[in-house]
């Protein structure tokens, strides 16, 4: 039995600016500077004719059309028109779910690779758009990973991949308090708070290129973050704690309601790693590096 084994690491948003103008299509224009973690998701695919099943070891993660890696394994069949492709899909869940970290989408794209190669199939860069506009940007970032700047108009995508020497150790927490979903926190926006970092979003990108450390910590930012703020004060917790454990930057994970701390060294983040998890606001809290 063919057997193919993909990792699928999750996505960390560095800036994030929200264009307060929605294009024609009711969306808000959204530009990123992602990179990827060292935590990730080990996805398994086996042969299975005619039928896709999903075996997991989280009960979080949901099931059936909500699953990004259902709805990855359908639009590629799909678009082969062979419906006697299946697949057997194992998912050993390691990126914290509804936490902000793109785990699902990046679960979607290893699924596309995957089962590409289990199907033998070479999908198209026509494709790869195609089931970006179903399945969104982190998806569309997944596929390629790495650092990149990203750019969204409504269900349209561009990517640009960026260079750095770079590495960062961080500290991920994650409250025990869940977050309603992503549409949620749109329809929430705090529109007047948006809109108005487009010059941290280039420093950003200029320090990036020019593997400026510090430079970089000063201008993390995230759009999404103060409307959030509002309904969870649990962020605003833990930006404290991570700032107090010693934490040289610090950013609201995506959407949330992940916080990330961004540390000197490996020792420093595992040392304040021992200090958070004691904390009963948080279910989660991780020690990682990124993937530059």
């Amino acid at each position: 039995m063919s057997k193919i084994t993909k990792k699928a690491f999750a996505k960390l948003d560095l800036g994030i600016h929200i264009n307060p103008n929605k294009s024609k299509d009711g969306l808000f224009p959204v530009s990123y500077i992602d990179c990827q973690l060292d935590i990730s998701d080990e996805l398994i695919f086996e042969d299975k004719k005619g039928s896709i099943e999903i075996v997991c070891d989280d009960p979080a993660v949901p099931r059936g059309e909500e699953n990004f890696i259902y709805r990855a394994a359908l639009l590629l069949r799909e678009s082969v028109k062979n419906q006697n492709l299946g697949a057997k899909i194992i998912l050993k869940k390691r990126i914290p779910v509804k936490a902000g970290f793109g785990g699902g989408s990046s679960d979607g794209a290893a699924t596309i690779w995957g089962l590409c190669k289990l199907w033998g199939i070479e999908p198209s860069e026509t494709d790869l758009l195609e089931f970006s506009k179903k399945l969104g940007k982190d998806f569309y970032f997944s596929l390629f990973g790495g650092l990149a700047e990203v750019k969204s108009v409504g269900r349209d995508y561009q990517i640009k991949p960026l260079k750095s020497d770079l590495s960062f150790w961080i500290v991920v927490v994650v409250p025990e308090e869940e977050k309603p979903s992503t549409a949620w926190i749109y329809d929430h926006l705090n529109k007047v708070g948006i809109g108005s970092q487009l010059g941290k979003f280039q420093k950003l990108k200029a320090a990036i290129a020019k593997n400026d450390k510090k430079v970089i910590l000063a201008n993390l930012f995230n759009d999404f973050e103060s409307s959030v703020l509002g309904h969870f004060p649990v962020i605003l917790e833990a930006i404290s704690d991570l700032a107090e454990a010693g934490a040289s930057g610090k950013i609201m994970a995506g959407a949330g309601l992940s916080v990330v701390g961004f540390f000197e060294s490996q020792i420093k983040a595992k040392q304040a790693a021992k200090i958070l998890e004691r904390n009963p606001k948080y279910r989660k809290v991780l020690v990682s590096k990124t993937k530059f």
